[in-house]
């Protein structure tokens, strides 16, 4: 992210997680894959990132997929007021 959004190569964002990195692994949630998504949404507000960043093979909750969709928009929303207030870029 500082590499590439540094020079502002960076201009969509396909924002998930998995619960293991490569060669096995399957995608989770944003709270609870083995990276840190925080971290990559602070980095992503410390290169000025202003593009689309898109929630991205969410898994179904409760029987409905839009139910986990709503779940990781919101989870996504928290982490950047998180790191917008703590970078003061709100």
């Amino acid at each position: 992210i500082r590499y590439f959004g540094g020079q502002n190569k960076i201009f969509k964002v396909h924002y998930r997680t998995v619960n293991h990195p490569l060669p096995h692994f399957v995608e989770t949630f944003v709270d609870d894959g083995y990276f840190d998504m925080y971290k990559a949404m602070k980095a992503l507000g410390e290169v000025g990132f202003d593009g689309v960043l898109i929630p991205d093979h969410i898994p179904s909750m409760a029987g409905d997929p839009k139910v986990g969709t709503a779940y990781t928009i919101a989870y996504m929303k928290a982490l950047v007021e998180r790191a917008n207030a703590e970078l003061n870029l709100s």
